[in-house]
């Protein structure tokens, strides 16, 4: 049959045809769209996450850095306190600048009074009102009366109140290897901020604050620190991993292991971790406890 009523149901059928294509187009284009949101989506979470963890794996460096340099000014040696590693603040002491020794001075007892310096002092002088006196044998840290600055900046010269012993039979300094050192202290804690905490830090160096504190790392879950201590000495010690707390005189660590743990997503429902075992030489010998 042929006619104007064919004719229309033609149309009719190719209008529909185009119709359903367009719809169709239109629901494929919608779902590539939807898949390449998503794949974007993913893209840049991994790439966020990947971010977080570089700058979590940096920060972590930072704190195992400074854990092996705590408390050690040349061939001195300060030992670990439980007090330095409270809960989510830690206090670390560590060289800063070392101030080269011109001469010594005595007094008339033969004991060490007066520390010069060699020429000039650095471009940060200034009457530091703490130091740390060292040798390999010793470390004394010096503050408020133990010592004061005489001399300008061109030649400023240290005064020990009272003068120190150079004998080692009276617990006295090693002139030979003698050192002064400007100590720099290094506090980080967590600040609370929600679930998550942010890590910061603040410095000191020779006792007046240098700058505000900074932030290290944000969305940070938790810190933590254990140190492989024996109970015991030689081949009948017995190890253990144990909190700063636990720090007893006589009992230094031989290890310290660092834990940080950080939200990884956007959200704060993924959390990622890393730890470092780090190697520590003893701040002094093992002895049985009396």
């Amino acid at each position: 049959m042929s006619g104007p009523c064919n004719r229309s149901r033609l149309r009719g059928s190719l209008l529909l045809g185009i119709l359903l294509a367009a719809a169709l187009t239109s629901l494929v284009l919608a779902l590539s769209l939807a898949a390449l949101a998503a794949i974007q989506r993913e893209a840049r979470d991994a790439e966020h996450r990947l971010s977080r963890r570089q700058d979590a794996r940096w920060a972590a460096r930072e704190l195992a850095r400074d854990l092996l340099r705590h408390g050690r000014f040349g061939c001195g040696v300060r030992p670990w306190q439980a007090g330095d590693f409270a809960a989510g603040a830690w206090h670390l002491r560590l060289p800063g600048r070392e101030l080269e020794i011109g001469r010594v001075r005595h007094d008339a007892a033969g004991r060490l009074e007066a520390v010069e310096l060699a020429g000039p002092a650095p471009g940060i002088w200034r009457s530091w009102p703490r130091l740390w006196l060292g040798d390999c044998g010793s470390a004394r840290e010096l503050g408020g009366k133990d010592a004061y600055w005489r001399g300008e900046a061109a030649a400023p010269t240290l005064r020990l109140t009272p003068a120190l012993p150079v004998s080692p039979a009276d617990d006295g300094v090693h002139l030979p290897s003698l050192q002064l050192w400007l100590p720099r202290e290094r506090r980080y804690r967590l600040a609370a901020g929600g679930r998550a905490y942010q890590l910061l830090v603040r410095e000191r160096d020779g006792g007046p604050a240098d700058g505000e504190e900074r932030l290290l790392l944000d969305g940070v879950h938790s810190l933590s620190l254990q140190l492989l201590v024996a109970d015991g000495c030689g081949e009948t010690a017995r190890w253990s991993w144990r909190a700063p707390s636990d720090l007893r005189s006589g009992r230094p660590p031989q290890a310290a292991r660092l834990g940080l743990a950080w939200y990884a997503g956007r959200g704060e429902d993924e959390v990622d971790r890393l730890s470092h075992d780090l190697a520590l030489e003893p701040a002094y010998a093992c002895r049985e406890a009396s």
